[in-house]
């Protein structure tokens, strides 16, 4: 490396080189460690001091002048022109480098340089050396050797201070300048200039060593410099890299000293507090920030008093703190003090605005029902349990309101999910507007709706809730379609009805379900006569569905008959339970439950299975009927494949099976009903209407169904003989059926009176006691075809 090479004392062998030899040494190119920068600040130091070249040119120019004028010789005077010339080109070159920018210089400018350099003040030196050993040789002027010997030491000596950078420059240069002198001076016959020749090569070498020894001071000043400058470089890449990492931080910091004067602070700290650069200098006390703050109404005092104590509260416990504020443009800041060194205060600001927002929306979500708004079913939970804590502390009552809506399923069904939502909307907008504003109103799932009513006798509750039920008589106008859904209502008290929030939910849910089964649209109390009927339910339920597993439901067969020949046509399955202690329990009873529970598809399932294959051994002219839950059609693909599975495993002839509905089914969901009917009709199966006259009756069922087969409800029976009413209404069904080809059959024929009367109105079919009871299959006639 080069500057290892400059450092080194220069080997014997180096300065008996020939200029020229050594000069062509030099001429190899660096290699790869090659220090450029070293190189040019040393060639650079040969060109620092442009003012010494000319006092040591003009005492060059003088020494032989002056040796001319002593001695008069010709030389003399050709040697000071040769030294003014070479003063001259020295300037010249001087006067070019100083002007020119050595900022991109590479080796080979540099090289030259350094060449020119080395070269004219060799020169100098060879000529100088020459007219020394002349003037001590060729003269024996005691003025021309003085003035000789002199200006050799003088000049040597400034070489060493001035070319330090290049000590080989400087080897060179006395060894052409010095040694001619002491050649001289030891050619002389005087014995003293022998002595002074022998010691000018002392001399040289004390100059030589002098001259490294300042070339290594210089070489280490050049280190330093480059450490010095290394280290600015490092530190003010640090200082922007600290910058960069604090304007691209997240959160606001600004750091205090002990004195609570700005010590630093980043660019979001600014611009949170809207803050002027002025402020954001070193030293800028805090009070002064605080006074913008105030002032500008970025934060209101009392904000300010907060983060106030909780700067002192740090100062004074060591210990980190935070504060909540909210800026005059409604973000929310939180300020965070920390303790810093040396007793300072580290402040750290986040705009959580967004996150503040965003867990407001997550506790929106969590206590609050997407859909409608209202309160959900943990909002709920957390508020029955406020209100029984209320009633331990302060002994208010309150009631509970079990919502839930009649026909909303179907609705929901049949006209779409997106329908239903919109029912469900405008419901909540309904209940809330039938409330108190005290009042707590929840959706707990689906249709079903809590409202807790605090402080509430029971007339106030009454006139509450009935509020509520004439709220959704309204019809809901939705997208061109009507839709009507009532609600029903079922209501505990607190604490009479329950001490705790399960039980009181249990005993309102109770109350719903005796509203439901009186009739709908209505509201009902809780009573304790509730919660024993439910609890006997539950005991059925519980015992149906073991009954469903061990096979002891059974059928039992009523026939319908052919008014006109007697004779049985079909027989009507009605499902029988024979309990092991209730005996045996009535269908009216256990059916409901079963429809409540989901039992209903799996006992209709073999209901169907069970009489398809008991009428496969009856006279192939018998049918059969099986009753049909509008549930089951809720499952439209099991109703299908379960009939088709009960004809394939029983051979029963499809035209055989009739299938009864009743009107509500038709009611519910007329599209699913229709597609199910058609498709199993393709099958041969035929149905019929079951019950007709009760419930939501209407004529364009007949038109609209495929029926075979109309069954008038025996309540017309029972007064055909004595209303006209009755009478009226069997004879239109009778002839509207005929025109439509269906048969009707008359139910609950029970004399021989109601038999001569409905057969006179048009009936061609009936069934009743008077014709048989229904009975298992193994109590059917033999020859039972024919009633006496």
């Amino acid at each position: 490396m080069l500057q290892q090479r400059l450092r080194r004392p220069p080997r014997q062998d180096e300065m008996a080189l020939g200029l020229r030899e050594w000069w062509n040494a030099r001429q190899r190119r660096p290699g790869e460690g090659f220090d450029q920068p070293s190189y040019a600040l040393l060639v650079s130091s040969l060109f620092s001091s442009p003012a010494s070249i000319i006092p040591g040119g003009v005492a060059g120019i003088l020494t032989p002048f002056l040796c001319w004028v002593s001695t008069g010789l010709a030389l003399f005077e050709m040697l000071t022109i040769v030294v003014a010339l070479i003063v001259l080109l020295r300037l010249a070159t001087f006067v070019s480098y100083r002007r020119s920018d050595h900022s991109r210089d590479g080796y080979e400018e540099t090289r030259r340089w350094d060449r020119d350099y080395f070269l004219g003040a060799t020169a100098f030196s060879a000529v100088l050396g020459y007219s020394c050993y002349a003037a001590l040789t060729h003269t024996d002027d005691p003025a021309a050797h003085i003035t000789s010997v002199a200006s050799t030491i003088a000049i040597a000596s400034g070489y060493v201070s001035r070319n330090a950078g290049r000590p080989k420059f400087v080897a060179v240069q006395l060894l052409t300048f010095c040694v001619p002198m002491a050649i001289g001076l030891i050619q002389a016959h005087n014995v003293y200039y022998q002595y002074i020749g022998y010691f000018a090569f002392l001399y040289v070498a004390a100059n030589i060593a002098i001259t490294n020894s300042l070339h290594r001071n210089l070489l280490a000043l050049s280190d330093a410099t480059k450490q010095s400058k290394a280290l600015a470089s490092a530190l003010h890449s640090q200082n922007l890299t600290l910058d960069a990492a604090l304007n691209t931080m997240i959160h606001g910091l600004a750091m205090f000293d002990r004195d609570l004067k700005l010590a630093v602070s980043n660019a979001p700290h600014l611009a949170l507090y809207g803050l002027p650069e002025t402020l954001s200098l070193p030293g800028t006390p805090i009070s002064a920030i605080a006074r913008f703050l105030v002032e500008r109404q970025v934060v209101a005092a009392g904000q300010l008093r907060d983060l106030r104590e909780a700067l002192a509260e740090v100062q004074a416990t060591q210990q980190t703190t935070s504060r909540e504020i909210q800026t005059r443009n409604g973000r929310v800041l939180v300020v965070t003090f920390a303790p810093a060194a040396e007793d300072g205060v580290l402040m750290s600001t986040e705009d959580a605005t967004e996150r503040k927002a965003t867990e407001a929306r997550i506790e929106q979500m969590a206590r609050f029902d997407e859909l409608t708004g209202l309160a959900n079913r943990f909002e709920y939970n957390r508020s029955i349990a406020d209100a029984f804590g209320r009633l331990e502390r302060t002994g208010e009552s309150f009631a509970l309101l079990y919502v839930d809506l009649d026909g909303f399923k179907q609705v929901n069904d049949s006209l779409g999910h997106d329908i239903g939502d919109r029912v469900l909307m405008e419901t909540a907008e309904r209940l809330r507007g039938a409330i108190r504003g005290s009042d707590q109103l929840a959706r707990f799932g689906g249709d079903e709706f809590l409202l807790i009513l605090p402080a509430a006798n029971h007339s106030v509750v009454t006139a509450i809730a009935q509020r509520m039920i004439d709220a959704m008589t309204p019809a809901f106008a939705l997208d061109n379609k009507t839709v009507y859904v009532t609600a029903s209502i079922g209501i505990a008290m607190a604490p009479a009805d329950g001490a705790n929030p399960a039980d009181l939910l249990r005993h309102a849910d109770t109350a719903l379900y005796k509203a439901k089964a009186a009739g709908r649209n209505t509201l009902m109390f809780f009573n304790p006569t509730m919660a024993e009927e439910m609890l006997e339910r539950h005991e059925i339920e519980v015992d149906l569905r073991k009954a469903c597993e061990d096979g002891s439901l059974e059928l039992f067969y009523q026939p319908i008959i052919d008014l006109r020949s007697g004779e049985v046509v079909s027989r009507e399955a009605l499902m029988r339970w024979r309990h092991p202690t209730r005996g045996m329990v009535p269908a009216g009873q256990f059916i409901p439950i079963a429809e409540q529970s989901g039992l209903i598809a799996t006992i209709g399932d073999w209901a169907i299975r069970q009489a398809c294959k008991d009428a496969a051994s009856w006279e192939t002219h018998v049918g059969v009927s099986v009753n049909i839950s509008p549930l089951q059609f809720r499952e439209p693909r099991r109703i299908i494949e379960a009939v088709k599975l009960a004809l394939l495993t029983s051979s029963l002839p499809s035209h055989r099976l009739t299938l009864e509905v009743t009107e509500s089914l038709l009611i519910e969901d007329n599209k699913t009903t229709l597609g199910v009917i058609n498709e199993l009709r393709t099958l041969g199966v035929t149905f019929a209407l079951d019950d007709f006259g009760t419930g939501y009756s209407s004529l364009a069922y007949l038109s609209t169904y495929p029926f075979a087969q109309v069954k008038i409800d025996q309540s017309f029976t029972r007064t055909v003989n004595s209303s006209e009413a009755s009478k009226a209404i069997i004879e239109a069904v009778c002839q509207l059926a005929r025109r439509l080809s269906m048969n009707v059959v008359v139910e609950g024929i029970e004399t021989e009176q109601q038999r001569i009367a409905v057969q006179l109105l048009g009936a061609q079919r009936a069934q009743g006691y008077l014709f048989g009871k229904p009975a298992p299959l193994a109590a059917l006639a033999e020859k039972g075809r024919h009633v006496a």
